[in-house]
Parts: C-alpha cells; structure tokens; sequence
C-alpha cells in the first residue's frame, strides 16, 4: 500500500524533533517466513524507529537474519522460501508487485556477515551503486560521492592514497568498513548489518561499532548480532527473538535490566543459549 497525504495536511503545525526520532521507518505485521513446508518465522509484527539502532538479539538458528532478510527482499533470491505479513518501508508496502526489488535494495543496504568486496577497486567498490542507480550525472559528482561515503565509514584517511588498487587487499576490518561506505554510497533508508564483527578481531570490531553509533544520526540501522554485550554497546532498542518468534522487543537498557519475559531473563541470564 502506498501512504496519501491527507487534505490540509500542509497547513499542520511542524513535527517536532522528538516525534521525529520516535516515528517508524519499518513496521512489519504478522510476517511469517516459511522454506517449503518449513515455517521459520511465526507472526513477527514490529516497529522500527527512524535513526536508531535496533539489535535483533537470540540463539543461533532462532530466525533473526531470516526475518532481517525480509526487509530487504533478500528471501526472494531462495526459490523454496515464502514470506506472508505485511513489511512496510515509510507506509509503503515492500511486497507490492509494482515495487523495483532493484530500487528497494538502494533504499535498504545491507552488510554481510563475512566482509565481501567486489573484485575492483576500492573506488569501483562504492562508486558501483550510485553508477548502477543513476545518483551522478558527471565523473566530479561521483569523486565527491565516493569521497564522503568512505569518509563516513572512517576509511578515506587509510585509502586515500590508492583508491585504485583492489579492494580486496585491505585488511579484515578495511574490507568491512569499505563494504559499510558500499552500503551508504546509494543514500539508502535503512541500513540492514548481519552480524557484521563477527569475523573481525577485538580492534576492528571497536572501530566498526563507534562507526554504527556515528551513522544512527542519519540512517536507521538494524543490526543482527550473536554478541548481548555488542547489543547493549550499540543499539537504543533490542529485539529478541527465539524459535522463530519475538518474544519482546523494547528499549535496550530494559530488555537487559528489566525484561517482561522469562524467556529473555533465561537468555539474558545464560540458562537458554
């Protein structure tokens, strides 16, 4: 569905900057995943806030990088895998038939567990979206596109003398922070990061999340993690996710201080893992 401003909606008072941050920027309602006969995900329904950072937290195999999945269309690309629900990106129904998956990726970006690199340069590495999506129309627009999407991801100082030499020479941690500058290089939404330190050293893994707390100030991140501790450093809000289902979702330093459920205290607390 596609959200229509209402008559006189221009003649209402501004929205102030609080209601702003606390305003969804993906909702889903009873999203169900299934592979085959298979159900994954049973009846996810979840607010995501604009400009925050939202931890999907749980066991292994609990289904949270299935559902995180979902909002990016990424489940299209597994021709046994079905998603029902409704998954909506600022009112705008993702699943809709008339909805570009292309376009909808360049809104959503997505980090992967395991840095992966293009086999190109670093700066055909983030200049590859904006080229593909039409976000230029001359070399300099691209330069300075390139140049402000590494310096965001804190990696323009360490490249900037060999901008040219193949991305997959840099180190773990680079790889990682060169696949984030790939992400934000099409001026997405929404930022999807599934497990994105758990391949990086202790170091790496600082660095990429002092970045995550720098990019929450324009992009509303979500963020699948093995790591409690990580959830807690990072995220404002923490969902938590076992068996296929969300048991509770809320603000983090409730979830870890004070959850509603005995499931996320036993998890929290180490008796369910």
């Amino acid at each position: 569905m596609t959200m229509t401003a209402t008559p006189g909606a221009e003649a209402q008072a501004p929205v102030s900057p609080a209601a702003t941050l606390n305003r969804s920027k993906v909702s889903t309602r009873d999203v169900k995943v299934y592979y085959g006969e298979k159900q994954a995900i049973n009846g996810v329904s979840i607010d995501i806030p604009e400009k925050t950072v939202t931890s999907f937290i749980g066991p292994s195999g609990c289904g949270k990088s299935t559902f995180l999945r979902c909002l990016n269309r990424m489940n299209d690309t597994i021709p046994i895998c079905r998603v029902t629900g409704e998954i909506t990106l600022d009112g705008e129904d993702i699943y809709d038939p008339r909805i570009d998956v292309v376009e909808l990726r360049a809104r959503v970006g997505m980090v992967f567990q395991k840095p992966n690199p293009f086999p190109k340069s670093i700066f055909d590495n983030v200049a590859y979206g904006p080229r593909i999506h039409g976000l230029t129309t001359n070399k300099t627009d691209l330069e300075e596109l390139v140049t402000s999407s590494l310096k965001r991801a804190g990696l323009f100082k360490e490249v900037k003398d060999r901008l040219h030499e193949p991305g997959t020479g840099l180190s773990g941690g680079q790889q990682q922070r060169l696949c984030i500058a790939r992400a934000i290089a099409t001026k997405p939404d929404v930022v999807l990061m599934d497990e994105p330190c758990s391949a990086l050293d202790p170091i790496a893994t600082a660095i990429v999340e002092e970045l995550i707390d720098e990019l929450r100030n324009r992009f509303t991140i979500i963020i699948v993690t093995h790591s409690m501790q990580q959830a807690a450093r990072v995220s404002q809000r923490t969902a938590f996710f076992h068996l296929g289902n969300l048991i509770e979702e809320g603000r983090t330093e409730d979830i870890f201080s004070n959850p509603r459920e005995k499931q996320t205290e036993d998890y929290i607390s180490g008796k369910i893992g």
